[in-house]
């Protein structure tokens, strides 16, 4: 499984990881173990906030679909379904009975935007924006797309949803452990 983040996500993360950190060891150091309630409070939450929302939002691109892990939900869809893969503001994917999946771990910067990687465009290649250049995940994405259309040939399964959505119970349950060190920090 590939899994891709933005650059900058990992970045963000780790900052808000590091910040937490320093906010926390620097409350024990100046108030001792027993009475460091609001720095290891607020830097817990720091630290949690960003691997929610930096850290563990992913596109996880298998051998046979790709997952959208992102803070609060996944979708998922398997390639025999894809119709069109999109880099304009973020990776979009478009299934093949119009439902949209996008996102949030693969934002387009200005200067990635490519456009649409799809079937309509000249021989399966990508499309691309005036101002665009090829997007490391979109690319990615689009490779391993047309890696399996190559090696499997025939009718999908249309029987069930192209793009199935869920609820992603780490990322809610690192947001709620955030809140309850907040709530921890002040009210302790």
């Amino acid at each position: 499984m590939d899994v891709c983040r933005a650059r900058s996500s990992l970045v963000w993360g780790w900052l808000c990881v590091g910040l937490g950190l320093i906010f926390a060891a620097t409350d024990i150091v100046g108030s001792g173990l027993a009475d460091a309630r609001l720095g290891v409070g607020v830097g817990t939450c720091i630290a949690l906030v960003g691997i929610a929302v930096y850290l563990r939002p992913a596109v996880l691109i298998g051998d046979d679909g790709v997952v959208f892990r992102n803070v609060v939900g996944t979708a998922s869809a398997p390639f025999s379904r894809i119709r069109e893969v999109s880099m304009r503001w973020s990776l979009e994917v478009l299934g093949d009975d119009g439902r949209k999946a996008s996102a949030f771990a693969a934002p387009a910067s200005r200067g990635a935007r490519t456009g649409i990687f799809g079937n309509d465009a000249a021989e399966g290649s990508m499309v691309e924006d005036r101002e665009g250049r090829p997007d490391t995940t979109g690319s990615r994405l689009y490779d391993a797309w047309q890696s399996w259309k190559d090696s499997h040939r025939g009718e999908a399964d249309t029987t069930a949803s192209s793009i199935s959505r869920g609820v992603d119970v780490k990322g809610i349950g690192l947001l709620v452990a955030a809140a309850i060190a907040l709530v921890f920090a002040f009210l302790g």
